[in-house]
């Protein structure tokens, strides 16, 4: 069973498994730049009172450039690609359909969040009263949780998984041996 219960507007983390989410991840992968720790898919139903009136959708990577976490959107470069497009929207209606057949109910908030190591969650929310007005206030509705959510609220993660990445830097022994190689190579 999951541990996503329909109350509220909160997130919850959806514990069960579908072989819909490594086809969304390898489809969404092949998309990022260099450097990209973090790779975010979110789906939010929008309405206006009652009468549901769409979906925004953000893809967004979250790189390290320099040392700074960046978020780029790809949402249109994964779009444009019809067959992709395809693709992830059907992957993306079969993990909606195993939520909704786990939790028994209806899923207005998703979030895809595929990291740099390979793990992948899914978070999900219920009861989601959200306007297309609501995204664009100042600030913008607290379920929207785009790349910049992620830096803003999930730095210190995002920062180990940049390490975790990156491996042990050198020792003090092997950064010496290959100065002498580099000195060997240039004859100095």
């Amino acid at each position: 069973m999951t541990s996503a219960e329909p109350t509220g507007p909160d997130y919850a983390t959806w514990q069960g498994s579908s072989k819909a989410l490594v086809e969304i991840g390898d489809l969404l992968v092949a998309y990022v730049p260099e450097g990209t720790l973090r790779v975010l898919l979110q789906q939010l139903t929008l309405h206006e009172g009652t009468r549901e009136v769409g979906t925004h959708e953000v893809i967004d990577a979250v790189t390290d450039v320099g040392g700074n976490l960046v978020t780029f959107p790809l949402v249109d470069a994964v779009r444009a690609d019809d067959r992709t497009s395809s693709r992830l929207d059907a992957a993306i209606a079969r993990l909606r359909s195993d939520i909704a057949e786990e939790t028994r109910a209806q899923v207005e908030g998703l979030e895809v969040t595929i990291d740099g190591d390979g793990s992948r969650r899914v978070r999900i929310a219920f009861a989601l009263e959200i306007s297309p007005q609501d995204l664009i206030d100042d600030p913008a509705h607290p379920a929207l949780r785009d790349g910049a959510h992620h830096v803003r609220h999930d730095a210190p993660t995002l920062d180990d998984l940049r390490d975790r990445l990156a491996g042990p830097a050198p020792s003090l022994l092997q950064r010496g041996w290959e100065a002498v190689r580099g000195w060997v190579r240039r004859g100095d």
